[in-house]
């Protein structure tokens, strides 16, 4: 039986852009075998959409609340929604 699907949005702000974060999303996120993206947003905003096993977008929560080592990260949410089944796999967003 297959694992429930699950997707999310998390939203990462602070010293999060030009410090190499949507790569270390990227590589995280492919690690787990999600789907989805990660692009910057807003002036020090970063988002990420995951779709995939529900323990994995809560073990990148949890790797975005700490980012890399050169981020700074002021405040993380995370906003489930239903799967789109919209990804095949995970990108970089320009």
């Amino acid at each position: 039986m297959a694992k429930p699907e699950a997707a999310a949005r998390i939203v990462a702000r602070g010293k999060v852009q030009g410090v190499g974060f949507r790569y270390f999303v990227l590589q995280r996120a492919q690690e787990m075998r999600l789907r989805g993206f990660t692009r910057n947003i807003a002036n020090d905003e970063i988002e990420v959409v995951a779709e995939g096993d529900k323990l994995f977008i809560e073990d990148l929560f949890k790797a975005v609340q700490k980012g890399p080592s050169s981020s700074k990260i002021i405040d993380v949410t995370i906003a489930w929604r239903e799967p789109t089944d919209r990804y095949k796999t995970f990108e970089i967003k320009r």
